[in-house]
């Protein structure tokens, strides 16, 4: 108790200290427990600060620095909008110090916009629906870069995070143009292109990505080298043509017959195929269907279950969601492509906006609501799919993180905050080979891991080009059961350890993973180095991203 005391008179003091510095500059708030994700982890924080400006955040780490060798020294854990679900959400990384969570999200300005170009400048309180928002009443034809992680999340803090998506530009740190922001010493950091140019608009910072020398902006990615205050992107324009296909793969040689679709669309399709999906039937199912066991129970399904649900939602063994961007001419050409292509592979194929879709959904307007109900699911899944892929966020995604929730359910039109809701969910997420040997041994690794830990498995593939794949396998699990807790950790410990022997490497890890991190690697050392330069008293999120500090 004398311990707990202590501490309280620390936090306290701290508490005091800071609102003494930031005045109105700022919001404090004191948490009564310690701050929780997806992902049951625990990392206690003395307070959130929620600045309102940019000048508030260089107050806030001058004072780290002050402090750093007082009692009342403090470490500094930012955030977007805290919702990184399943890798951390809001939690902070690990420290020995007491932790400060620096908010921002108020500082939710979209700063510059070129109507001609799509580039724009934005703050990292920017969501997702925010930018969609700005874009629809300004009549501009771009698109949003979009994530399953839903219209509440920010754009900044994805592309800083590396994450990508199904639209044009994937990769959405590659649409990322300039970098600038709060150093851990509290300089502000602007490129060499802007030291240079002494016009007031600074355009050329703004649209070119390498600035000189050195490439710097990438230190600040997937780092505490920073505080991000701003970036510039480039935003995809909405194409005059637009459908999405998908293919389904029944019975014998399924995922081979899959795989080589994919391959042959990229071959013949390059430039004009968008993202492609590749699902199993696991995964499908949980999307589309509640868990036939109840959200309660901490087991797989049985094969009965799995086929019970494939026959009543049609689910096949593997299914393709691809999209198609261009012209209208260009997109109506790739489509019979598509259909030329996958003959004798696919055993069916249709397009979102095919004459078939649009007669079924006619019909499904004219009945009454009780009628066709599974019909009516794939519509809407359907619909809210196709918006995705044009660049409007949504929540089609986030009910997944509901499965296994015996305490709250993903009803429709709820707003959904699977941390908040106490949802059970880590990610894992490795890059692939490309290349049908090395995605087989991958399936049947995590088939044959997670059941061990009554894990469901859940695949998906998403190529990103004909060389580039990454897999995102959901672990699902109930957060308020420890045994279901501890087997889910477990269970991505496994995979992790056994994926690595085989090629499978993560390119995103959770605050825990990180610290796991070897400190002996070289290039472990030299980020260490960096961040040392950097952070010398350690006040910026110092072990993320780094097993040396």
């Amino acid at each position: 108790m004398r311990h707990v005391r202590k501490m309280d008179v620390l936090n306290d003091a701290i508490v005091s200290l800071l609102t003494s510095r930031l005045g109105n500059e700022a919001e404090i708030s004191v948490p009564d427990s310690p701050i929780e994700g997806t992902e049951g982890f625990e990392q206690p924080v003395v307070c959130t600060v929620t600045v309102k400006s940019r000048r508030a955040i260089q107050t806030l780490i001058h004072l780290a620095n002050e402090v750093a060798s007082r009692a009342t020294r403090f470490t500094l854990y930012p955030i977007s909008t805290g919702q990184n679900w399943g890798y951390g959400s809001a939690t902070p990384n690990f420290s020995d110090k007491p932790v400060v969570l620096l908010s921002l999200i108020e500082l939710n300005e979209i700063t510059y916009f070129d109507p001609n170009t799509g580039l724009c400048s934005i703050e990292p309180g920017v969501t997702q629906q925010q930018l969609f928002t700005y874009l629809e009443e300004n009549n501009y034809p771009f698109m949003v870069p979009v994530t399953g992680a839903g219209p509440s999340c920010s754009i900044l803090a994805n592309a800083l995070e590396r994450g990508y998506g199904i639209t044009p530009i994937a990769d959405h740190f590659s649409a990322i143009t300039r970098v600038e922001g709060v150093l851990p010493n509290g300089d502000y950091y602007t490129s060499s292109l802007s030291a240079m140019d002494k016009s007031d608009a600074q355009l050329v910072d703004k649209a070119f990505k390498w600035k000189h020398g050195p490439y710097l902006d990438g230190l600040f990615t997937q780092s505490g080298n920073m505080v991000v205050t701003e970036v510039s992107l480039s935003l995809a324009r909405r194409p005059a043509g637009f459908d999405s296909f998908y293919l389904r793969f029944y019975g014998d040689a399924s995922f081979e017959r899959a795989y080589e679709s994919i391959q042959q669309l990229y071959c013949c399709l390059h430039g004009v195929v968008g993202g492609i999906n590749l699902m199993d039937k696991s995964r499908v199912s949980a999307m589309v269907a509640d868990n036939p066991q109840g959200r309660d129970k901490h087991a797989v399904m049985s094969e009965s279950q799995k086929n019970a649900l494939s026959d009543a939602h049609d689910i096949p063994e593997w299914t393709v969601v691809g999209t198609l961007y261009g012209s209208k001419g260009i997109v109506e050409a790739a489509k019979k492509e598509v259909k030329r292509t996958v003959k004798g592979l696919a055993d069916k194929c249709f397009f979102s906006n095919s004459l078939l879709i649009k007669s079924v959904k006619h019909v499904c307007s004219l009945l009454p609501s009780h009628y066709l109900t599974p019909v009516r699911k794939q519509l809407d899944s359907l619909t809210a799919a196709t918006e995705i892929m044009l660049g409007k966020p949504n929540q089609i995604a986030l009910p997944l993180a509901y499965w296994r929730n015996p305490s709250y359910t993903a009803e429709a039109g709820k707003t959904l905050h699977p941390a908040k809701d106490k949802c059970g969910l880590l990610w894992y997420a490795p890059l692939i080979p490309a290349n049908k040997d090395a995605m087989t041994s991958f399936i049947d690794m995590v088939r044959s891991t997670t059941v061990k830990y009554n894990i469901e498995p859940l695949i998906t593939f998403t190529h990103m080009s004909a060389h580039n794949i990454d897999s995102t396998v959901p672990i699902i699990f109930d957060l308020t059961n420890e045994k279901a807790k501890a087997d889910a950790h477990a269970c991505l410990d496994a995979l992790f350890a056994e994926g690595v022997k085989r090629g499978f490497v993560p390119y995103r890890l959770n605050i825990k993973q990180q610290r796991q991190l070897d400190k002996n690697a070289v290039c472990w050392q030299t980020a260490g180095k960096i961040a040392k330069a950097l952070d010398p008293n350690a006040v910026l999120s110092p072990t993320r991203y780094n097993p040396l500090s």
